[in-house]
């Protein structure tokens, strides 16, 4: 067994695509990097039984993407597997051609029944299953997984094609709103389980990001402080939430406490399948799991590495401010960010802000529009990493969050369009959204994001901490550094004009 190794895993699923590095050391695990993004590559291809046009796009798009961490991370070993719409995908093969001739990675296009025993081994390895009859769900976008467990092991598993986006492509009807036929679709799950043995369990644990999502649902609407690993959620309250919300269209859901905007069309799809199935099986109601299959796939490759895995510690660094960093967490979760570089910019942002705020006249209140800009100026990702930053203005502008005006938002937008690519012009929308007694403001916080941005090049937290100092002719930035930090200086050789401009000094990184 090797002493120390990065492992990377790859569950490819209907609606989304996961990435974990998780490095082993001594017997610990150590989760390094992780990345998810919603390609959503079966809604084409459960109508039309291809992979093909934009949800191709998006495949690649992200396999490239993930290609990049993989590399950056020094990752030693990598699995990858394909689901449901892998498998119903008559270009598979060629799909899982290109991935390995582009990005050089093996997609594993596993059956219904593997997936059942990587969701079984998650299981088990957070529940005590031994001393009940236990029935698990793997819930995805393409299909669900049901496995009958006794006394431990697995008495029969079934994959069964109850995939929520499988169901909304099936059942949302073809003109606005565009809801959900929910009575047709709850007797289609009915007489596809009519086929599984009809048999009573102690206990169920469901898993599948969806899942998750309703046990976040049902813990934010009854007060219920939601863990982060496991929920129990009642059936009574499935129904409910299904009669409540049946004749609604996504964007009413998508306004519900706690639903995952990117979940809010498959959200009623999963949730009439758990309750289907709790009715089908005389549940009471079901523990969600997360992680499900990523974590029986990690514990599937680890074991067969000789490491038995107990837990995986996150590297999370603790920052000293009081900004509502969880909450600007959560809205950069719906786009699929980067918590840990992003919370990396703003503790970095902070820093330099306090080494300038003599030299640029800023007051304190202009740094919570900073460490904002920081914490989201990458969102733009989402909708694509070409011209992200201009992306990353509109959503801004866009969404909701607590605590600061329409104006307060434009602030935040502008500052976060200019953490790359061009310095303020007169043309730009920050000389028609922002007046003109805060524009100098937010060009100088925009000036500090691009410096903070470039030393996390690699969104590694390379540079864990910097010391700035400040003199007539010179700015010095002193990193608290950890390994290669080469991309770090020669991004911010590319980044720190527009703070040379204003401040009239050189820009010194001090790495020795």
């Amino acid at each position: 067994m090797q002493k120390s190794f990065r492992l990377g895993i790859i569950d490819a699923g209907s609606n989304s695509i996961k990435l974990q590095i998780i490095e082993a050391k001594d017997g610990n695990c150590t989760l390094m990097d992780e990345y998810k993004v919603s390609a959503r590559i079966g809604h084409e291809c459960f109508k039309t039984g291809y992979i093909d046009g934009e949800s191709k796009k998006n495949l690649f798009k992200a396999f490239n993407y993930i290609k990049k961490i993989i590399d950056l991370n020094r990752t030693d070993t990598v699995k990858a597997v394909g689901t449901a719409v892998f498998r119903h995908a008559k270009n598979k093969e060629e799909i899982a051609s290109e991935i390995k001739k582009n990005c050089g990675i093996d997609l594993d296009i596993i059956s219904g029944e593997e997936e059942a025993r990587l969701s079984f081994l998650a299981a088990a390895g957070n529940f005590e299953l031994s001393e009940s009859n236990t029935l698990i769900a793997d819930i995805g976008g393409g299909s669900t997984e049901i496995i009958l467990v006794e006394s431990g092991k697995i008495l029969k598993s079934y994959s069964t094609p109850l995939g929520c986006l499988r169901l909304k492509n099936n059942f949302s009807k073809k003109t606005a709103p565009y809801n959900l036929k929910v009575t047709a679709m709850s007797e289609f799950i009915k007489g596809t389980l009519k086929g599984l043995p009809n048999r009573f369990f102690e206990k169920a644990i469901c898993t599948g990001g969806t899942v998750n999502n309703i046990a976040a649902v049902y813990c934010a609407l009854n007060d219920k402080k939601a863990d982060s690993r496991s929920n129990y959620v009642p059936a009574a309250f499935l129904k409910e939430f299904i009669e409540k919300n049946k004749n609604s269209s996504f964007d009413e859901i998508k306004k519900i406490e706690a639903v995952d905007e990117g979940r809010a069309d498959i959200i009623i799809p999963a949730a009439a399948i758990l309750y289907e199935i709790s009715i089908y099986f005389r549940l009471q109601g079901f523990y969600s799991l997360s992680g499900g299959l990523k974590n029986g796939l990690l514990i599937d490759e680890l074991n067969k590495k000789g490491v038995f895995m107990t837990a995986v510690k996150k590297q999370e660094k603790k920052y000293e401010t009081d900004f509502p960093f969880e909450m600007f967490a959560e809205i950069g979760k719906k786009f699929n960010f980067d918590e840990k570089h992003a919370k990396q910019v703003a503790c970095l942002s902070e820093k330099l802000f306090f080494a300038f705020e003599e030299s640029y006249k800023l007051s304190k209140e202009y740094l919570r529009y900073l460490i904002a800009a920081a914490m989201l100026h990458d969102i733009g990702n989402f909708v694509s990493m070409s011209k992200h930053h201009k992306h990353s203005l509109y959503l801004i502008k866009n969404i909701d969050f607590s605590g600061f005006s329409d104006y307060e938002k434009a602030i935040i937008a502008n500052i976060a369009r200019y953490h790359r690519k061009s310095t303020p012009k007169k043309h730009h929308d920050l000389y028609k959204d922002i007046r003109e007694g805060d524009i100098d403001a937010v060009i100088k916080l925009s000036s500090i994001l691009r410096v903070a941005d470039a030393l996390d090049r690699e969104h590694k937290g390379n540079v864990e901490d910097i010391k700035p100092s400040v003199t007539d002719k010179i700015i010095t930035i002193n990193p608290v550094y950890s390994g290669d930090i080469l991309l770090e200086a020669e991004s911010l050789e590319t980044k720190k004009d527009l703070m040379e401009k204003l401040t009239g000094k050189y820009i010194f990184l001090n790495a020795q």
